[in-house]
Formats: C-alpha cells, sequence, structure tokens
C-alpha cells in the first residue's frame, strides 16, 4: 500500500501586490498554520517517508517547519514544474517515486491540487472526496490510500480518500 498526502501551501502575504506571485511569502498567519500542520503531520500516519514540494517562496516556507522536525531523515525533491502545476505534471512527479517509499507528501498550489484530488478519489461521493470538492483551502490537506506496489500505478480513480483537513478545523 502507497499513501498520498497533499497538502496546499499555507496563507500567502498580499501586502505587497506588486511582488511577483512566485516569490510571495506566507502572512503571520500562514507562519502559524505552517507549524502547526508540522506538528499534526509529524504525529500522524501522514508523517512522510518522501517529500516533493514546489519551489515558490510560499510553498518553501510552508514546508519548512516540517523540514526542520523531519531532521533530515527523509529526502525532499524540490521541483519547479510543480509551481502551479496541472494533475497531470504532479502526477508525473508522484510516478516517479522511489518505490521504497511508503508515505509521500507533496506540497503545491490549486488549482491543481484540488483537481488532482478529485480525480484520484476511487469514490467521488466518499464524504471525503465530497469535501475536497468544495476546495483545498491554504495550508490543507488530503490524504489517500493506494493498494499498490509502485508509485507508477497512481492513477485517476483508485486512491481511497483517506483525510481531509483544513488547519481551521485543528487549531479550533
Amino acid at each position: 500500500m502507497k499513501r498520498l498526502c497533499l497538502m496546499r501551501h499555507a496563507k500567502s502575504d498580499w501586502s505587497d501586490p506588486p511582488k511577483d506571485d512566485y516569490h510571495r511569502p506566507l502572512n503571520e498567519r500562514g507562519e502559524r498554520t505552517a507549524k502547526f500542520m508540522a506538528d499534526y503531520i509529524m504525529r500522524s500516519a501522514c508523517k512522510p517517508d518522501a517529500v516533493l514540494c514546489s519551489t515558490a517562496t510560499r510553498a518553501l516556507a510552508t514546508f519548512e517547519p516540517l523540514k526542520v522536525r523531519l531532521a533530515g531523515s527523509v529526502p525532499v525533491d524540490y521541483r519547479d514544474r510543480l509551481y502551479h502545476a496541472m494533475p497531470d505534471v504532479m502526477l508525473e512527479e508522484i510516478r516517479a517515486t522511489d518505490d521504497a517509499v511508503r508515505t509521500l507528501l507533496l506540497v503545491g498550489h490549486n488549482p491543481g491540487l484540488v483537481l488532482l484530488a478529485m480525480a484520484l478519489a476511487e469514490d467521488p461521493e466518499n464524504p471525503v472526496a465530497l469535501l475536497v470538492e468544495n476546495g483545498v483551502p491554504t495550508g490543507g490537506l488530503v490524504v489517500f490510500d493506494f493498494i499498490i506496489e509502485s508509485w507508477k500505478d497512481v492513477s485517476e480513480g483508485r486512491g481511497r480518500s483517506v483525510l481531509f483537513t483544513r488547519p481551521r478545523d485543528l487549531m479550533g
């Protein structure tokens, strides 16, 4: 079995509107959320064996607290092509993952992240899948299990929706 965790970057800072989108940092709320979600992931069944992360500033900043907690114990691949990637690009990256990895975390962006999550769900009527359909908010986490041996076999309609959580649901 393989577990895929999809996480959207935390809330970005829009106080400097001319700043180009790729270099947009997190705002204070986003920084708090990133730390909180890192703690949540570390004590959950979502703790990754490997990570794929967009190179956009807000994605890197979202992953940073988790990176610190993982303390170099898992491989991390930073991918420029994950910045605003559509599902086909994300699937290529996922399918290239080493099969020794059991739990993979991908830190990315909407709209591609929510489109990928909707496409992967084996049962679109599953309560978790229905929540995803309404969008993955900043800092949101969606988790799928695949009954496969190789990441090459991840495909649309084969993921069992396990979890959808929003930081505001967890942080109270």
